[in-house]
């Protein structure tokens, strides 16, 4: 039982408090859960295997949380009661001990009192009162004190550390398949498509811009360094979708013959992308990627981080460099893209001699799909992908990298035609001789801007062609 002594230096002023705060944190997580729930399931249009992980992992993670908001409000209400039914006779008690206690009157330990003279006074009568007042006291913090010690009991079973163990290892398991399945992740491309359209992302074709959109690196291997993104906006072409093209170092690791070593390290290695062409690729398991939504009419060229990796394999240094390009588009709706992307542990002599992924590829639209010219340089690998309105996914180009080894990149100053190779600039020369087969002037293209000032590309008059048809 506690003493006189002890119950004057009760203070029960911050149960409500506790309560209150208990209260706010059941209502933020409830919405919390809510929330992320709604926007795996029912914001984000999106299929297959990925869609049915992401789900059964926001399921999953709303029972929880709805679970532990559960639990926090018992909690306020333990809180609550206890200061309730415990502020009245505590405040009493004390009043009583403070007006009243003074020799010869005495209170024991056991609340007996002693020294009171006449019991009928205004001191006996309050005196009186005490062993009710005790009585109610000490009831109400014995029920509620159980009450307070089971919620917590409760939230704690909420969350042991095997079930976050658990928890953890599932979500890093859901990651390892797909790292587009976090939630994180995904709020945060739905946030870039929202800011570069005005509107969140409704249909497969705008969640792919979205994803290549993303301004945050989610690899581990990135180190929270983020990539670099640039824009153009271009007219649409409906029904022609979004076009995917990753250009990506099939090795795990490459030789960076321009960075030089040092004893520790005297062959300077950078990070590869570890795979072979996927037609479901991450765009940030590339090199350089871009992607020509011609639904929405933007133009995204991503450049992500290199990573050098230390004499002992693990990841070391990461920087991430800006690509450079322009853009132009016909009155056909075909869209050419010029664009130069340095690895930025290069040094200026270095890319100053070519030794950059670089390349000038014309995507033209067309009834059976977009098809890919122009020239590019012989290394890394290029793959290309058609996302139909209709979810189909046709693969247009898979042009891998002429030297399958980790020397390859010294290919980088070497450069091949793809389909028509530079006939297909003929939509945006001055002039074109077609004696010769060769342009004239070329009219400038529009550069990149950044996602929240992109430039439109403009078109074009047809050239004028000088010489015989041929």
């Amino acid at each position: 039982m506690a003493t006189p002594g002890q119950v004057r230096n009760w203070d029960v002023s911050g149960l409500q408090s506790v309560a209150d705060r208990a209260t706010q944190i059941a209502d933020v997580v409830f919405a919390s859960a809510g929330k992320m729930h709604s926007t795996i399931h029912d914001d984000l249009v999106w299929q297959g295997d990925a869609r049915i992980a992401a789900c059964d992992a926001a399921d999953r993670e709303q029972a929880q949380m709805r679970a532990i908001a559960v639990a926090y409000d018992h909690l306020a209400a333990a809180y609550s009661g206890a200061g309730r039914d415990m502020t009245y006779p505590l405040a009493e008690i004390k009043a009583i001990l403070r007006n009243y206690v003074a020799p010869p009157v005495t209170v024991a330990d056991d609340w007996t009192v002693s020294g009171v003279d006449d019991w009928d006074s205004e001191a006996g009568l309050a005196l009186l009162r005490l062993s009710g007042l005790v009585s109610s006291l000490l009831t109400a913090d014995s029920e509620w004190g159980t009450k307070i010690n089971a919620a917590n009991d409760e939230l704690a079973a909420m969350a042991p550390t095997a079930a976050i163990d658990s928890a953890r290892t599932q979500i890093e398991q859901d990651k390892a398949r797909d790292r587009r399945t976090d939630p994180v992740r995904m709020r945060t491309s739905a946030a870039a498509f929202q800011q570069a359209f005005g509107r969140p992302p409704l249909t497969s074709t705008d969640w792919a811009t979205a994803e290549a959109l993303n301004p945050h690196s989610f690899d581990p291997k990135y180190q929270n360094v983020d990539p670099a993104i640039k824009v153009v906006r271009i007219q649409p072409v409906p029904g022609q979708g979004v076009v995917r093209a990753g250009q990506f170092i099939e090795q795990a690791d490459v030789t960076n013959p321009f960075m030089g070593g040092d004893s520790a390290n005297p062959f300077a290695r950078n990070r590869g992308d570890s795979r072979g062409p996927d037609a479901n690729f991450d765009p940030e398991h590339t090199r350089v990627t871009t992607y020509v939504d011609y639904e929405n009419g933007i133009v995204v060229m991503r450049q992500n981080p290199s990573v050098v990796q230390n004499s002992d394999g693990t990841p070391g240094e990461v920087q991430v460099g800006t690509p450079e390009g322009s853009v132009w588009q016909s009155q056909s709706g075909a869209v050419r893209i010029q664009y130069d992307a340095a690895d930025p542990f290069e040094p200026e002599a270095a890319k100053r001699a070519g030794f950059t992924v670089n390349g000038d590829l014309v995507f033209t639209p067309g009834p059976n799909g977009v098809h890919v010219d122009g020239t590019r340089t012989d290394y890394p690998s290029l793959e290309v992908y058609q996302d139909r309105p209709d979810s189909a996914v046709r693969t247009v180009v898979i042009d891998r990298a002429t030297e399958g080894h980790s020397l390859g990149t010294l290919d980088l100053i070497n450069h091949h035609d793809l389909g028509l190779g530079d006939v297909a600039f003929r939509p945006w020369a001055q002039s074109w001789n077609y004696e010769y087969d060769v342009p004239g002037s070329f009219l400038p293209g529009t550069g990149f801007g950044t996602p929240g000032n992109a430039p439109t590309a403009a078109i074009p008059d047809e050239p004028v062609h000088t010489g015989p048809m041929i």
